[in-house]
């Protein structure tokens, strides 16, 4: 007779206007090492989010999935690029509230309560995560870290002899997510190459050896001052390549190619 009684363990009734919190957007802090440069950066963004956010994906100038916090070295830029990191936050809770039951289902007295079980899950016909309330005074508990969905509670009574009563009726809530996002702004201007220009006026062309060491030959004529010069080809330390055109010619180069003392502006 006793084990028959606990197997018409009373229902609790499931509140169904008790269940919804809805999910908020946390916050994103997104930094870059800079903001601003002259001709090149390497871009190193750091972000974070707080609470933890669920998901994080970047765009613009980076792409991909992210952790919801982290720091990234990105290659050299040399014109300005724009840094977005979009963020979702997934997991919300929802609080199950429930009226405590008093009798078993043959109307007797339920006097050995002793708590209860939440049982729930993405489907009505699969409540398979469950969360156990050792209170029998309780009627409420909240169930956090849902995920986005629609998801489904029930409630069962469970007396000391841990024998758990029917599910109650089946409530469901739908969680919804949020996000934000958040974008850097890196601008670059100029250039970090240094100019080069003419500061004597005399002009040489060159004289190359079997392995390639260059030297200077004779002096072939003069060029203003201040005229560009070609960092890419140097002869010694301190001579550079200049065009012909802004040569004014005495003699005829040797050499396909006629060099000047130059320096940085």
């Amino acid at each position: 007779m006793h084990k028959f009684k606990y197997a018409l363990l009373a229902l609790p009734m499931l509140l169904l206007g008790s269940l919804a919190q809805a999910q908020t957007a946390g916050t994103i802090t997104f930094t870059a090492n800079k903001t601003s440069a002259t001709g090149s950066l390497v871009p190193v963004l750091t972000w974070s989010t707080s609470p933890v956010a669920s998901s994080c994906t970047a765009g613009g100038g980076w792409s991909g999935t992210k952790f919801a916090s982290g720091s990234e070295t990105l290659p050299t830029i040399t014109s300005s690029k724009s840094y977005t990191l979009t963020c979702s936050w997934g997991n919300g809770s929802s609080t199950v509230t429930w009226t405590k039951p008093t009798k078993n289902t043959d109307n007797s007295a339920l006097t050995d309560l002793a708590g209860y079980k939440v049982v729930f899950g993405t489907s009505a016909s699969s409540l398979t995560q469950s969360k156990s309330v050792n209170d029998p005074n309780a009627t409420s508990t909240t169930i956090a870290a849902l995920g986005s969905g629609t998801w489904y509670f029930a409630v069962r009574a469970v007396n000391t002899g841990s024998v758990e009563s029917a599910n109650s009726t089946v409530a469901s809530k739908t969680i919804s997510s949020a996000s934000a996002a958040k974008t850097v702004n890196i601008t670059i201007t100029g250039t970090t190459n240094p100019t080069l220009k003419v500061v004597n006026s005399m002009v040489f062309d060159v004289v190359t050896s079997s392995s390639g060491y260059r030297s200077l030959g004779r002096q072939v004529g003069t060029i203003p001052l201040g005229k560009p010069c070609q960092s890419s080809y140097k002869v010694y330390s301190s001579h550079y390549k200049v065009t012909t055109s802004d040569v004014r010619l005495t003699r005829t180069p040797q050499s396909s190619t006629v060099v000047a003392r130059c320096a940085t502006s």
